[in-house]
């Protein structure tokens, strides 16, 4: 399964790896959501990428090896692309904006005793994405979901409408599943509320299905041998021809009826029943080849009856009864066909091999066998009778990463300009880029080096740019200088290394800059105690200052208000350096003074609209992109006068964010107390 992770027994049992999931994606008993506008798909996307990591490509490894590499890329890629076009969808139930969360759920295998199993220690791990779906005011005006359904996608990108749904159908590995309580983080009394579930797969319902699977996979195959038999001429009496014929319509009529269900199952939990798909596709050739082929089975009967008791068979009878037979015969073998394929494919690449898949090939097999061998003795009747952040951010890379960062940093500030390139770096880290896009540059930076190339980051977070000519990602570009594969991105580029933008400065990025240094508490500032509601970090930069062009501001200042609600210390003092890089020491005092007006005159109406807590640097940020876009070469006297059209751009921009915006009553929900509304994507 896509995400799944096994533990092979450390020192640690299934409850107190949940005590850390808890203490970190959790808090108290609150519900947490992450919460993404329409326009960040990416970032889901980039913590999909973390979930499901592609491997390491093998040093110096055959070409087996590295199809097998490749093959696993494939796959990993089509995992991230089904998990999130799941959870993307639900946006539909909050105002197409992405609310989620995601849980873990253990299997302990081995063991059947349900309150003993989050003692374990060896157990596999799998990731699921809640997603808010019920509220509970009818009007829409609350945020509060507490015992209302929500919707659960699992690793296979299967969606389940609530918790209740996921437990009893979910397709974990057979064992007892130890998960939060009903799907989410709560901790009471310091320890997180646990769930404990035999999962569908150890049930005995799922148990008996599975041998009734096998059962009739290993009858349809006994029942394909004796037409078989019969085509090659072999002697088979009357008797075994029709027992032969029983058993294995019986069997075709079970796998028909167990692809049938598989198909309601797919399309219940939205996943994808286009016979593009490839389990799709056996379950809809299963489901046709079992109807056809039962039909030309009956009518075959039907003729052979007729003929026996004496009664001639019309020519329109004669020509349905061949053209049924000829159909189960293409349709029937297109499902053999099909069925041979998977089971080779599956076997080359190491894939397991369920009963379904067995099931399929030998209803496909029973039924072409017995298509054709009645074909032709339905031919002979007739003839016989009629005829399918940036320093913060940088801390978080390894060494390697640290340099690709580094050269595209600066060569994004040499070619645009303090202003212009700090803010598009900033809007890169902001987006919280895939560390593996650093390793990628890295392992290139030899041939980008001897074409003469170099990359910066690309404006508006958007990849990488070579030479300030031609946009690509990190991805693409190694996969066609390393691996020859998609186009000659560095062959599009046809101009040289561009010149220094004349507003390029000297960039830092391991230290102070030379423009603006940060700087600790003065030796006049009034000691304090820490306020206990500050986070971690932050009440030293109140405390500290900051040297713009010359120009000492005191960040304490600006009012406690801004320091109150910042949540990552390192993004507010990344954003605070680069303003001091780029901006006039006048632009750089009024945009602290706009964020704490902002925060003064709107947060708490933002902030009671939305029902999601709205940090300072993301409103300092906000800000300063809307002075960077519209107004960067006003001066301070001029920028005031557009203060409001700045304040309503932005308070516009968190609006766009509410995931509680309906339109009229909302729609009482069949499961739980709560109320919804289905919006158009």
């Amino acid at each position: 399964m896509a995400g799944a992770t096994e533990n092979g027994g450390t020192n640690r049992t299934a409850r107190e790896v949940q005590q850390n999931f808890a203490e970190s994606l959790g808090y108290a008993e609150e519900i947490i959501w992450d919460l993404l506008s329409q326009e960040q798909s990416e970032i889901l996307m980039n913590k999909l990428r973390e979930l499901i990591r592609d491997p390491q490509p093998p040093g110096g490894g055959s070409l087996d090896d590295e199809n097998k590499h490749q093959k696993i890329i494939a796959d990993n890629m089509r995992a991230r692309e089904t998990i999130f076009n799941a959870v993307w969808e639900q946006r539909k139930y909050t105002n197409r904006q992405s609310l989620t969360a995601i849980i873990y759920v253990m299997v302990v295998e081995g063991t059947d005793d349900v309150n003993r199993a989050e003692d374990s220690k060896k157990f596999s791990c799998h990731p699921v994405f809640r997603a808010r779906r019920c509220i509970h005011s009818r009007s829409g005006t609350s945020s509060d979901s507490s015992d209302c359904c929500n919707i659960f996608v699992d690793e296979n990108g299967r969606v389940y409408q609530n918790w209740a749904q996921y437990v009893a159908n979910n397709e974990l590995p057979a064992g007892i599943m130890v998960a939060p309580e009903r799907g989410i983080y709560r901790v009471v009394s310091e320890q997180v509320r646990l769930d404990k579930y035999v999962t569908p797969a150890g049930s005995t319902n799922r148990r008996v299905l599975g041998y009734l699977d096998t059962g009739s996979a290993v009858g349809g195959f006994a029942a394909a041998c004796i037409p078989i038999a019969g085509l090659l001429t072999l002697p088979v009496s009357g008797p075994a021809m029709a027992i032969a014929g029983v058993v294995g319509l019986a069997s075709a009529g079970y796998a028909t009826a167990r692809s049938s269900a598989m198909l309601v199952d797919r399309n219940r939990h939205e996943q994808s029943i286009s016979v593009t798909d490839r389990q799709a596709r056996g379950h809809w050739l299963g489901v046709i080849a079992g109807a056809v082929g039962l039909g030309a089975a009956g009518a075959t009967q039907a003729v052979s009856a007729a003929t026996n008791a004496g009664r001639e068979v019309g020519a329109i009878a004669q020509m349905t009864v061949n053209g049924m037979n000829i159909s189960s015969i293409v349709i029937s073998g297109t499902g053999v066909a099909n069925g041979v394929l998977d089971l080779i494919l599956k076997m080359r690449d190491g894939d397991d091999i369920s009963t379904m898949d067995v099931l399929q090939l030998s209803a496909s097999l029973v039924l072409f066998t017995h298509s054709v061998y009645n074909f032709k003795l339905a031919s002979t009747i007739i003839n016989e009778t009629a005829n399918r952040n940036i320093a913060g951010y940088r801390d978080t890379l390894s060494n390697r990463q640290r340099r690709a960062f580094d050269k595209a940093s600066k060569e994004t500030v040499r070619l645009r300009g303090n202003t212009r390139g700090r803010l598009d770096i900033i809007r890169n880290v902001n987006e919280v880029p895939s560390r593996q896009q650093f390793n990628d540059l890295y392992k290139i930076n030899k041939n980008m080096n001897q074409e003469g190339v170099r990359y910066a980051f690309a404006p508006e977070g958007n990849g990488f740019v070579l030479n300030g000519e031609v946009q690509t990602s990190a991805a693409d570009l190694r996969a066609s200088v390393q691996h020859n594969q998609g186009p000659n991105i560095l062959g599009q580029v046809s101009q040289p290394i561009p010149a220094s933008h004349a507003a390029s400065g000297n960039l830092r990025l391991d230290g102070q800059n030379q423009v603006s240094r940060l700087t600790g508490p003065l030796p006049t500032a009034n000691p304090r105690p820490e306020p206990p509601t500050y986070a971690v970090g932050v009440f030293a930069l109140e405390l500290s200052s900051v040297m713009v062009g010359g120009v000492l501001f005191v960040l304490e200042k600006y009012g406690r208000t801004i320091f109150e609600h910042v949540i990552n210390a390192e993004s507010f003092e990344n954003l605070i350096t680069t303003m001091a890089d780029t901006l006039e020491p006048e632009v750089f005092d009024l945009i602290m003074k706009l964020t704490r007006t902002f925060m003064d005159t709107m947060l708490d109406e933002l902030t009671t609209v939305l029902k999601f807590y709205i940090s300072t640097e993301s409103i300092l940020f906000r800000i300063l992109d809307q002075v960077m876009r519209k107004f960067r070469h006003m001066s301070r006297i001029d920028l005031e006068m557009h203060t409001g059209e700045i304040f309503m751009a932005v308070k516009r921009y968190f609006l766009s964010l509410n995931p509680n915006s309906y339109i009229g009553l909302l729609e009482k929900c069949k499961v739980c107390e709560g109320y919804f509304q289905i919006t158009r994507l």
